[in-house]
């Protein structure tokens, strides 16, 4: 199964135009990426949609807001479409990125599984849902951890 595995962008940014893996100081960001096992990773950006690790971009101030959201849905959902599922870890995130993620989706009727509460404390979690959905066994992946929600799974 080729999975997708995505977080939202952080608020504190370095100076410059930079990979954005490098651009947000998130130490979120950097600990889902490393948790990815085997999934593509992408970051939701207010201002970029979403955007592979490795991209080039330069810092920005922006807040995801219903506009935003309504903007970046073309984008969204051109990203994911080539993907089987989309994992979005959403701990802290603003329900904008998570409404944005979840629209997209259901435009492509593409299953999503958004995991991660605010404290993240669902992060560990993560690189075993990744090794499930992979390889296609998503029976009873909401057990796992309490903070799963599920959207088009079959």
């Amino acid at each position: 199964m080729k999975v997708l595995l995505a977080t939202a962008c952080g608020a504190k940014k370095n100076k410059g135009r930079m990979p954005a893996i490098d651009l947000y100081k998130s130490s979120r960001i950097k600990a889902v990426n490393n948790r990815r096992n085997g999934a593509d990773f992408a970051v939701l950006s207010a201002k970029y949609g979403l955007i592979y690790p490795d991209r080039v971009i330069r810092d920005y101030e922006k807040i995801l807001d219903p506009k935003g959201v309504k903007k970046l849905t073309p984008q969204v959902t051109e990203f994911i479409k080539t993907y089987d599922l989309t994992v979005f870890f959403k701990g802290g995130s603003r329900e904008e990125y998570r409404n944005l993620i979840k629209n997209a989706s259901e435009i492509l009727n593409k299953p999503l599984i958004m995991i991660g509460n605010r404290n993240q404390e669902d992060i560990g979690k993560l690189e075993e849902l990744l090794l499930r959905c992979t390889k296609g066994n998503l029976d009873k992946i909401d057990l796992i951890a309490p903070s799963i929600e599920t959207y088009n799974l079959s």
